[in-house]
């Protein structure tokens, strides 16, 4: 519990530093604002990708008229939902019908919160670190009353936006090395990756889910963020993990997904048993983070280009499986469970590999009826034709999937 003092103290001073916030590079969000009259906006999110910063933005439109609270404050670590009454009284001395909910996702119990608040008129927006944040009995209870958006480290253009530099080719390699989380590009203070890693994975998957295996899922965190584009069996890594049963490693690759700290893609398959007992690829949220916190001496560019391109795709697409039957293509994106687009990722399109990349993305065109697809390279640029249709061969740049 938490009294009403404290609360309106803190709210004041949150407030004020919340004026002061450096609003930072505008992020693009699509949303009718219309809609938010009567649901709830919710921003999920890795841990300082930008999250609060979207919020800010989205404040500064209200003018006067908000109220915001930061929940993973010190000083609210024991506030519960039968505070609620109490919160109700501080935002309606704020005189505010806009309400901002920072990492709400700390308040057990805050999705009948916000029901509550959109019951009364009030607009209401949340951020949270978690995907479960809408998953399971709190979807069910905010089932068409929310508006959900993922925000990710910077892309590419965003990158380039962010540093003044040319959106071109040019740039590629410093974005590949770099990332695009903003206050590692703002210091290149390394310890910054360092403490955010160590912080996704202790406060986001160890303490939230109540994790003993300290070692082991030390372990197999080393192990994902130094194989990015690579196959994953929960199976084959029980014995290095000291890990009796499989089922505890992928619930730990889950909340790891949750934490979108890592993203795991299935095999394509028309059964879904197939697509569980197949090994998975693993990706970092951030190439960045991977050339930092990884503990391999020499950086591997085609497979954290691979990552990256990866990134671009799951900005856009929340279904993204591999391919490999008859050839393998790295990527088939599915949107309301259709196949959209198959891509694959290619530092430079040599001749030793450039038949392997075709056939690949050819048998993936062949399967899904597509009639093209794409290679995403640095920054070669063609359009091959094959006997399913073209194959654009495009630079990351220039690639919008």
């Amino acid at each position: 519990m938490i009294d009403e003092e404290t609360l309106q103290n803190v709210a004041v001073k949150q407030a004020g530093i919340e004026s002061r916030r450096d609003t930072g590079l505008p992020r693009p969000l699509s949303v009718n604002e219309s809609t938010l009259d009567s649901h709830a906006l919710v921003l999920t999110g890795v841990r300082r990708c930008g999250k609060s910063t979207l919020m800010s933005q989205r404040i500064r439109r209200n003018a006067g008229d908000w109220f915001y609270l930061k929940f993973d404050s010190p000083q609210l670590v024991d506030m519960e939902l039968g505070d609620s009454d109490a919160l109700d009284r501080v935002i309606a001395r704020s005189g505010a019908r806009n309400l901002y909910f920072d990492e709400m996702h700390e308040l057990d119990g805050w999705e009948l919160y916000v029901l509550q608040k959109l019951d009364e008129g009030f607009r209401v927006c949340v951020t949270g670190s978690n995907a479960s944040l809408l998953k399971g009995e709190r979807a069910t209870k905010l089932t068409g009353r929310h508006i959900s958006r993922e925000l990710f480290p910077f892309s590419f253009k965003e990158y380039c936006e962010y540093l003044g530099k040319p959106h071109d080719w040019t740039e590629i390699d410093g974005y590949l090395k770099n990332g695009g989380f903003p206050r590692f590009l703002a210091t290149r203070d390394e310890s910054i990756l360092f403490e955010l890693f160590d912080d996704i994975m202790y406060r986001d998957v160890v303490a939230k889910h109540g994790i003993r295996e300290m070692g082991a899922v030390q372990r197999l965190a080393a192990y994902l963020i130094e194989n990015p584009g690579c196959r994953f069996s929960a199976t084959r890594m029980l014995k290095s993990l000291n890990v009796s049963v499989a089922s505890t490693v992928i619930n730990w690759c889950d909340w790891f997904e949750d934490a979108y700290l890592f993203f795991f893609v299935p095999k394509y398959s028309d059964s879904v048993r197939a697509q569980l007992v197949n090994p998975r690829k693993v990706y970092s949220v951030d190439t960045g983070l991977v050339n930092v916190v990884s503990r391999r001496i020499v950086f591997n560019d085609a497979l954290c280009f691979e990552n990256m391109v990866f990134l671009s795709l799951r900005r856009k697409y929340r279904d993204i499986f591999y391919f490999d039957d008859g050839g393998e293509c790295d990527f088939v994106c599915m949107e309301h469970h259709l196949p959209r687009v198959a891509v694959q990722a290619c530092v430079k399109l040599t001749k030793e590999d450039s038949g392997r990349e075709k056939e690949g993305l050819a048998a993936a065109m062949r399967r899904f009826s597509f009639n093209e697809g794409f290679i995403v390279t640095k920054s070669q640029r063609e359009d091959i034709k094959v006997d399913e249709g073209v194959i654009h061969v495009v630079p990351f740049s220039d690639f919008d999937p």
